[in-house]
């Protein structure tokens, strides 16, 4: 399926640390465990989401809602490049890998590299041409400068402090990618069009959790900011889709409205705390915003940027 780009190619003259490949993981370590839900066990980072098989699901389920709103597994403008079989791959917090293993399906011949900070991602089942490591992007990427031909990362809003991302992550990405590669980012703000009493004491209130780790719940009006300060990056582009909520659009509006409320659930024990509310009361406020999804034919907005390296 493919050729495979050997782990010493990647990392050829890198002696940053050395990399933590999936079976070489001590997953005891890698995990904690707190009201019956799996989290990565990482005192160096503030993402709080599960990474236990439930949300393996629902990210899973979200990587087939964007493809669905883009019609596309991305915006930057190389796709002959990855049909000519030459591209060099990079995707920063894949997660369960989804996208990946979709990409290293479709361009056999490309060579495809994962990163997440917890090993949910496939071990052995996977195609040749795709790798996967436990690595923190907020540690340094174990990667020599000018690695890869296109450096990908989608939807970590919740991982990363304003900080992180001006002095940490792009400048990170941008560092691995290749001149005359491209890096490309996907991400939404924490908000919905429109947001209904419900929606709002549940936005609110996660809102409030994001900020009291410095973390901007309006990314996206910082990102275009923040790649248009790199002195090394051309050619920016973003683009925007909104992705309807609710039965009112149809399955894929179902599909979306199980996504939310699934992260909605997960944040039950953090978010019931500030609402101050019991259990059942929370459980009504996102059955509730579900509803109000249907009667204001609610959107959520999808951001793509992508930029070429000098």
């Amino acid at each position: 399926m493919g050729h495979f780009h050997s782990r010493n190619h990647l990392i050829s003259n890198c002696s940053r640390k050395s990399l933590k490949t999936s079976t070489t993981t001590n997953y005891s370590s890698q995990f904690r465990y707190f009201n019956g839900r799996r989290f990565h066990n990482n005192e160096n980072s503030i993402y709080f989401l599960p990474n236990d098989n439930e949300e393996v699901d629902r990210l899973q389920l979200q990587h087939f809602l964007f493809r669905y709103i883009w019609k596309s597994n991305f915006s930057a403008p190389i796709n002959d490049l990855l049909d000519q079989g030459s591209a060099n791959v990079l995707d920063v917090g894949c997660g369960p890998g989804t996208w990946l293993l979709e990409m290293s399906t479709n361009y056999p011949q490309s060579s495809f590299t994962g990163i997440d900070i917890s090993p949910i991602y496939p071990g052995d089942i996977k195609p040749r041409n795709l790798t996967f490591y436990t690595e923190n992007v907020l540690e340094g990427l174990p990667f020599a400068d000018n690695t890869f031909d296109f450096v990908y990362m989608r939807f970590m809003i919740t991982a990363f402090t304003v900080d992180d991302w001006q002095n940490k992550v792009v400048k990170e990405l941008i560092r691995v990618c290749k001149p005359g590669g491209w890096v490309e980012f996907m991400d939404g703000d924490l908000c919905f069009n429109s947001e209904g009493p419900a929606g709002k004491t549940l936005m609110d209130a996660f809102r409030s959790i994001l900020v009291s780790k410095q973390i901007n719940p309006n990314i996206t009006k910082c990102l275009y900011p923040i790649l248009s300060s790199m002195p090394t990056i051309t050619s920016l582009s973003s683009e925007i889709k909104p992705g309807p909520i609710g039965s009112w659009a149809g399955r894929i509006g179902e599909l979306a409205s199980q996504d939310f409320s699934q992260i909605l659930h997960a944040m039950k024990p953090i978010l019931s705390k500030v609402i101050e509310c019991t259990e059942e009361e929370y459980n009504e406020l996102v059955e509730e915003f579900e509803r109000e999804c249907n009667s204001n034919k609610t959107n959520f907005v999808h951001f793509r940027f992508f930029a070429k390296k000098k």
